[in-house]
């Protein structure tokens, strides 16, 4: 099937039939194929083409110009296809229609499934999220770069998107560097992205491998533009470039995943071109790397290599060489936050943000991001830990909640309403108790000071003995715990959205709950 559209607004809207089997779409225009996608469609339609919401596609760059698409669509799907602002109003009624049914300090999209957070950046009063994104669906597939901006890392505006798989594969993770060297020659306001097109990934180039691309924007991030660069392959499905700029060597260095348990570091004075002077093998380590630095006790400077699951590594960095004891560390506890990347442009502070694998329940977006928390280093009883702290705008911006509004008997009680607020419950144990048991509906939390041994739904987690200090902050169905001066962090899926939080008063010798 085939249909014609002459484009004369700025946005294509596609009917998206959620969940169901996919068929190829390709997009023509003036006898070049400028797009393909795999589209979920109502192949039944026994009570006409069911939609479920639209996909935006901004099309801009068209207006005037008539597009092709072309696909085993029904003639339905296509009669559907929308390019005008009366659709732009209606295809806002559908997908705000499950919003009460979402976190509202953690990122997730109107529609579709995200994953790994790229192009971190903060410029100009806004810190940029971009996201590995499908908007055609609620399962990964058609990798794009999605945008949100935010002022204060709590509340989020989805933008346009920006990236769009090519004849060069689909858009796979990166990151942003502001050009504040004047490099490519583009001006210093320039933002820079690093990305990589994974090539096999879609029909338009199934035999090809992946490369390392680059975009920029001239418009504080609104809009990227393309540029006819590429790092060619070093390892048939090497990705995710990390790229900062390293004062001391004065230059720019790129880490990247490699292949297994490997990663490459590269360096280039330019931007254009790059050489490899590393390449290590990290224990179980893959995917989705960063080399970051971090502000020591002694004024210096404390390295730390990190890698998707949230395992790194400490050692020293000159530049050129990354050289460190071996010993994996892990970031976590659980396997739900994944893929994190640390902002670039902020010069003061290390503010990380992972994606959360968090599954579909039946609302018409999946996945979240993790809530961004500041990195630091911490030294307890002569040990070197890596703290997790939640950002200051959110002290900025929570209020006090007086807890003797909330007694009945032994036990705090809070009812909690997710989706229309956040709270944060902080707890300081007595020195004498043993244990705290804490109750959120159906899920239940405990931790033995003797054993060491934090419980969430009957799944143990080791995090020492004697912990005192905690914070349990809730999001709709997120819970963030952190523990020990923030040096030991978990998320959970929780498995009711409103719950009633029941805590025995007498163990705490401290509490203090904060509301959004």
């Amino acid at each position: 099937m085939e249909k014609q559209i002459k484009i004369k607004a700025d946005t294509l809207f596609l009917p998206i039939c959620a969940g169901k089997k996919t068929e190829l779409m390709e997009c023509f225009c003036e006898g070049k194929k400028v797009m393909e996608l795999q589209v979920p469609v109502d192949i039944q339609e026994k009570n006409g083409y069911h939609i479920d919401y639209y996909a935006r596609f901004p099309v801009k760059q068209f207006i005037g110009k008539t597009l092709i698409l072309r696909g085993h669509m029904p003639e339905s799907f296509l009669e559907e296809i929308r390019n005008d602002a009366v659709c732009d109003t209606a295809a806002s009624d559908r997908t705000d229609s499950d919003r009460p049914r979402r976190p509202r300090i953690h990122f997730t999209v109107q529609t579709g499934w995200i994953n790994d957070p790229n192009g971190l950046v903060y410029k100009d009063g806004y810190f940029h999220l971009y996201f590995q994104y499908n908007p055609c669906d609620i399962a990964w597939e058609n990798m794009c770069w999605g945008h949100a901006v935010s002022r204060d890392l709590l509340h989020w505006t989805q933008q346009d998107t920006v990236l769009y798989p090519d004849e060069h594969g689909t858009v796979f993770s990166g990151s942003g560097v502001v050009n504040e060297h004047g490099m490519l020659g583009l001006p210093e306001s320039a933002l820079l992205f690093f990305y990589t097109a994974a090539g096999a990934c879609n029909r338009w180039c199934e035999n090809d491998n992946s490369t390392q691309r680059l975009a920029y924007s001239l418009d504080g991030g609104a809009t990227l533009q393309k540029m006819n660069w590429e790092l060619a392959t070093i390892c048939k499905e090497n990705r995710d470039p990390k790229v900062f700029w390293h004062e001391e060597s004065r230059a720019y260095v790129m880490v990247l995943w490699l292949e297994k348990n490997d990663f490459g570091i590269l360096r280039s004075d330019d931007l254009r071109n790059w050489r490899m002077t590393d390449r290590l093998t990290l224990d179980q380590a893959w995917e989705c790397p960063d080399l970051i630095r971090l502000p020591g006790a002694d004024g210096g400077a404390e390295w730390m290599f990190w890698s998707a699951d949230g395992y790194y590594f400490w050692g020293t960095f000159d530049g050129f060489r990354f050289q460190t004891d071996g010993i994996r560390h892990e970031a976590y506890l659980g396997k739900l936050p994944y893929a994190a990347q640390t902002y670039a442009g902020v010069s003061d502070r290390v503010i990380s943000v992972p994606w959360l694998r968090l599954p579909n329940r039946g609302t018409l977006y999946t996945g979240a991001m993790g809530l961004p928390r500041e990195l630091s280093v911490v030294r307890l009883d002569g040990e070197k830990y890596l703290a997790q702290s939640l950002p200051l705008e959110w002290r900025k911006n929570c209020v006090p909640v007086d807890l003797t509004e909330m007694e009945r008997g032994e036990r705090l009680t809070y009812q909690y309403h997710g989706g229309e607020e956040v709270i944060e419950l902080r707890v300081c144990l007595r020195e004498d108790a043993q244990e705290m048991a804490l109750r959120l509906g159906k899920d239940a939390l405990t931790y033995d000071k003797k054993s060491g041994i934090l419980s969430v739904n009957g799944t143990d987690y080791p995090i020492g003995c004697d912990v005192r200090d905690f914070s349990f902050l809730l999001d709709d169905v997120i819970l963030e715990v952190t523990a020990k001066y923030d040096t030991i962090i978990g998320v959970f899926e929780l498995q009711e959205r409103e719950c009633i939080i029941e805590i025995e008063r007498d163990a705490f010798e401290k509490m203090q709950m904060n509301r959004m």
